[in-house]
């Protein structure tokens, strides 16, 4: 099955092995967990048996992500999804899950913190060549000025044509925040990448986006796209296979 996140993991998100078959929305929901710094070893063996547990098929699918860079470095990212948002009325509640995540995840964990539902943009996405296996993605989370939404989805979309065409060994895609806070994060690009090598090459994307889009447009994208954002954080996430619902 074709794997449908890289991120976000999420996003943003980047999750990479655990998509639906054409879900109605894909809908992610997205946390961070700061470890107990002298309690990794015991969060780690009790999120993986209670995401095995109560996680482990279809839209209540969760991994678990490793922030290496950014603001949040040393937290996880617990993703579940895809699915609708109709899918958070069934999500597992009763049978133990509560009491177990209170009692066996809860203590050891420093805290938690936003919680959000980041959901796909099902035009501006691609998926990388066939059997790509990438576990790592380069989060950027963006603040879009008011007004300019359509604007931000019109640049994404030349971005995803030039990896469409040039047909590149990563992937990308386009998330918005269904519940932004004032003046927090409401869109993200996350482009996943398999080896760290990746950044050792000399990537020359823009000369593989005039390419595509014709001359000296490169800085023009650029200068849009400085007219639209606010500001923009960046993080890098890692799939954890074994602290997930599933190792596949």
């Amino acid at each position: 099955m074709k794997n449908s996140i890289t991120f976000l993991a999420s996003i943003l998100v980047i999750a990479f092995a655990y998509a639906q078959d054409k879900p109605a929305t894909h809908m992610y929901e997205r946390l961070y967990l700061t470890p107990k710094p002298d309690k990794i070893k015991m969060l780690n063996q009790n999120l993986s048996a209670h995401n095995k547990k109560y996680h482990g098929e279809g839209i209540h699918t969760a991994l678990v992500q490793s922030v290496i860079t950014g603001r949040r470095s040393g937290d996880y990212v617990w993703l579940m999804g895809p699915g609708t948002f109709a899918s958070l009325d069934s999500r597992p509640a009763e049978g133990g899950h509560d009491d177990d995540w209170s009692d066996n995840v809860m203590p050891y964990v420093e805290s938690i913190s936003q919680n959000e539902y980041w959901v796909r943009d099902d035009e501006h996405f691609y998926d990388g060549p066939e059997n790509y296996s990438g576990d790592k993605a380069r989060i950027r989370f963006h603040r879009t000025k008011p007004g300019t939404g359509e604007k931000f989805r019109e640049l994404m979309g030349k971005i995803v044509k030039v990896y469409r065409e040039k047909k590149f060994n990563r992937t990308f895609a386009v998330y918005s925040n269904t519940f932004p806070t004032a003046r927090g994060r409401n869109v993200a690009t996350a482009s996943g990448f398999a080896n760290w090598a990746y950044y050792d090459e000399d990537n020359n994307f823009s000369a593989d986006f005039e390419s595509v889009h014709g001359e000296n447009t490169w800085q023009a994208w650029l200068t849009e796209l400085g007219e639209v954002i606010e500001w923009t954080d960046n993080e890098v996430v890692q799939t954890v296979p074994e602290l997930g619902g599933t190792e596949e």
